[in-house]
């Protein structure tokens, strides 16, 4: 199974980083052109946590932002 929130349903994404060089033509110059294009996995903030839900121990993958509100049938066992 994925890394996946459990809660809000986050996980990985796969973006683009774009180099770039040349003068702006806002600035004077004849525009930006692309020299490269590579991509780049943007991980999550996820944080493998037991869980009781309703009543049943899970090991989840929960978001750290998730783990600030989480539904009222999940609840953290330890830490």
């Amino acid at each position: 199974m994925a890394k996946t929130c459990i809660v809000r349903g986050v996980s990985s994404i796969v973006v683009n980083t774009v180099q770039r060089r040349g003068k702006a033509k806002a600035e004077g110059g004849v525009g930006k052109k692309t020299t490269g294009i590579s991509k780049v996995r943007k991980y999550a903030n996820l944080q493998k946590k037991t869980v009781l839900v309703d009543g049943i121990k899970k090991t989840v993958w929960l978001s750290a932002r998730a783990m600030r509100k989480l539904p009222s049938n999940i609840v953290v066992v330890g830490k």
